[in-house]
């Protein structure tokens, strides 16, 4: 072969390596070369697929994602049962591994991508949930329109990115859970709230679902915000347990809980400790030990009684057995009585509730 030959075949070889080094390079780095964003069949792997996700430079970037054992269906972008795609076979048949407390959120969706909370992707594969948790700087977003549902995606959404150093957020996937940032765009740290809880972002606190004020000691009490209703509080090893219970039923309406006698009862039975003169004198405040009221014949008002609460002196209480009766200031504990004042009830009984 002469020379001009061999420089011929060199450079014939030299451009078919140049063209299969450049149709190598659409298939790596990432198997393909993306050209938008979007869920993509694999082009070697029936079992997998290919995520177009923005590289931050403007351009797009790929990423494996594996059905692990099972088949992608291009026109659903959804990883199916192999009996659904004709002649699949997967090049990989590692095992999924499910997780049964995720099942829910699979529910309404038994096959497709969705996200369980801010940080894992749950592949819904014929109602079973396999978790896939995201990477580092990436969370787990809906992108119907170009994956198909839920994908780990880059720093989205904002929802799940805190806007200011040192802030709590609730997830927005799943109202138990909360995040953490301790600088403004950092990785967020997620926790938990307890069981039957969830995060109260006005509080930065977890609270009972049905709104139940937080436990800090061990009893039952009176839900202030719906008294017909109680509740207890139990501390565990994980955390305060709450329950919550009523107080009425189909035979039994219109009771609330009564913290100091630790029943349903009648609010319209309970001694409220309001006064109202009805005859001229000296009489205790049912509610402190420390005042007393002055009943005196008054025409000109309402009630016929000018009625004026008085202070005993600091260091003294009420006695109404002093003075023959009359009542007094003493000095306190000086009487073999013993002022219990009658606790304020914490219900508020509707006006129309007790009338005749």
């Amino acid at each position: 072969m002469s020379a001009a030959s061999l420089q011929m075949l060199i450079a014939f070889l030299l451009r078919v390596c140049l063209a299969a080094s450049q149709q190598q390079q659409q298939l790596t780095p990432g198997i393909m070369q993306c050209v938008s964003e979007g869920r993509f069949p694999h082009p070697e792997d029936c079992g997998s697929f290919v995520d177009c996700l923005p590289d931050g430079m403007g351009g797009v970037r790929a990423r494996e994602g594996s059905c692990n054992g099972l088949a992608y269906y291009p026109t659903l972008r959804k990883c199916v049962s192999l009996n659904e795609v004709n002649g699949c076979q997967p090049r990989s048949a590692r095992a999924l591994v499910a997780d049964p407390k995720l099942d829910f959120v699979c529910e309404g969706s038994t096959s497709e991508f969705v996200c369980a909370d801010c940080k894992t992707l749950v592949n819904c594969v014929n109602g079973t949930a396999y978790p896939e948790p995201c990477g580092s700087g990436d969370l787990c977003a809906l992108k119907d329109l170009d994956f198909g549902g839920g994908v780990c995606y880059p720093s989205h959404p904002p929802e799940c990115t805190c806007e200011k150093p040192n802030q709590f957020k609730v997830d927005l996937y799943n109202v138990g859970r909360f995040f953490f940032c301790e600088h403004e765009a950092s990785e967020p740290t997620f926790y938990d709230c307890p069981e039957d809880h969830v995060f109260d972002s006005t509080m930065s606190q977890c609270r009972n679902y049905a709104g139940l004020p937080e436990c800090t000691r061990i009893g039952v009490f009176a839900n202030t915000s719906n008294c017909t209703e109680y509740y207890t509080c139990i501390f565990t090893t994980t955390g305060w347990l709450q329950k919550s219970f009523s107080c009425n039923n189909e035979t039994q309406t219109g009771f609330m809980y009564n913290e100091e006698s630790g029943r349903c009862e009648d609010p319209c039975s309970w001694d409220t400790g309001t006064f109202s003169c009805s005859s001229e004198g000296r009489f205790p405040n049912l509610l402190n030990c420390h005042s007393y009221y002055e009943c005196i014949n008054d025409l000109t008002k309402e009630t016929g009684f000018r009625q004026i609460l008085h202070e005993c002196p600091e260091g003294h209480e009420w006695d109404p057995n002093a003075r023959q009766g009359f009542g007094h200031c003493v000095r306190q504990g000086s009487t073999n009585s013993v002022c219990v004042p009658l606790a304020a009830n914490k219900c508020t009984v509707p006006n129309d509730q007790c009338l005749p």
